[in-house]
């Protein structure tokens, strides 16, 4: 911005000077104009080219115009015949006893006009961009205030965030870093409450587990007894983490922002996900759409629900039977229909997460979860209730 202010009045500048030099040699032939006209009212073309300069010089009348500044850099000549003027500044004038009369001048006067206005221009430049320049620093450090207002708050040197106040852009940023600031401070409480509640969960089935082995050392409980219960505590306990994990896992994943979902890809995925134990129980899905329906829901937080339903299912299915899938685009219904068998050995992440957690999920997620037994069938039925983005 700078040098296009100085590029704009150096421009300025030079078209300045130039049009001053022509009025200046505009101004000067006029004046001798004037003197050729003063040369023959007053009929001194009788005088020599030296009398007739010594006369104007000495003129009281020329003395008190403007011609003074002019005069001493005037020269006359006369001439019989009319030539061609070759000098710089020059005027021709016919004289009334058929000779010529010429009247040139030097450029010295002119010359020092415009260093005169060269140097009065040059400071006006230089106070100009000074202040220009000045100008631009105010408005630069204006401009850049919040930003540094927001480095500062980040390095940890302040602590009022909402002063920085700033352009739209500034402002869209100091809003990111707020809500960022936010999310950190619940993602931060999250992890303190999850060991909590693990404490508080784990605490019983440890204190029981440590009876158990005092009472195993004195002698009080057989082997085999206390193998079998331990195992029990060990049981519960890893189960109350697991639960607790994946609760958390889908409280975090909440936090996210909501995406749309196609519930025939979701049962897709999930079919590609479990292939192996598919192929190994020999069973098959089948499924019976009226038509596809998308969710707008928590993405990640749903597939986790979707993954430990049909986990549960794949490994409580008959061996050998056809787990059917039930999509209803109106009503967005999901039901899977399988045939009750035994628990299978492979043990998922997912596959021991209970009913009950899952219900417990259904208000945040927005669904429906139902589970009916019926002639060795087991129906599990998810109606979604989110509303789609606007």
């Amino acid at each position: 911005m700078s040098m296009s202010a100085a590029f704009l009045m150096l421009a300025l500048g030079v078209f300045v000077v130039i049009h001053h030099t022509k009025s200046l040699e505009n101004e000067l032939i006029n004046r001798m104009h004037i003197i050729s006209e003063d040369v023959v009212d007053h009929k001194l073309y009788t005088l020599s080219p030296e009398k007739l300069k010594a006369f104007f010089i000495s003129s009281k009348s020329y003395h008190k115009g403007s011609y003074q500044k002019y005069i001493q850099d005037i020269y006359f000549t006369y001439s019989d015949e009319k030539e061609k003027q070759n000098a710089y500044l020059s005027v021709v004038k016919p004289l009334p006893n058929g000779r010529y009369l010429y009247i040139s001048s030097s450029s010295r006067y002119i010359k020092e006009e415009i260093k005169t206005l060269l140097l009065r221009l040059g400071i006006a430049l230089v106070i100009a961009l000074g202040i220009i320049i000045f100008g631009l620093l105010l408005l630069l450090h204006k401009l850049v205030a919040p930003l540094r207002c927001l480095v500062s708050y980040c390095n940890g040197k302040s602590t009022h965030l909402m002063e920085c106040e700033g352009s739209y852009e500034v402002n869209s940023l100091r809003d990111a870093i707020v809500s960022l600031e936010k999310r950190n401070t619940i993602l931060c409480k999250e992890k303190q409450d999850i060991f909590k509640e693990a404490a508080h969960e784990i605490k019983t089935p440890l204190a029981i587990l440590k009876a158990r082995l005092a009472l195993f050392e004195q002698d009080e409980m057989d082997k085999e007894s206390f193998i079998s219960d331990t195992k029990e505590d060990i049981y519960r306990i890893s189960n109350k983490l697991r639960e607790l994990i994946f609760l958390k896992a889908i409280e975090f994943d909440i936090l996210q922002s909501k995406k749309e979902v196609q519930m025939q890809s979701q049962c897709f995925m999930m079919q590609q996900l479990f292939r192996p134990i598919l192929e190994k129980k020999d069973l098959k899905m089948v499924a019976h759409q009226q038509e596809d329906f998308t969710l707008y829901i928590h993405k990640e937080a749903i597939g986790r629900v979707m993954q430990a339903i049909f986990e549960n299912i794949f490994m409580h299915t008959k061996n050998g039977t056809i787990i059917r899938t039930y999509i209803d685009a109106r009503k967005k219904e999901l039901q899977i229909v399988n045939e009750i068998g035994e628990t299978s050995n492979e043990i998922l992440f997912s596959s021991r997460i209970g009913s009950k957690l899952i219900e417990r999920l259904s208000e945040k997620l927005e669904y429906e979860y139902t589970t009916v037994t019926k002639d060795k069938l087991f129906i599990t039925t998810i109606v979604f209730k989110g509303k789609a983005p606007l």
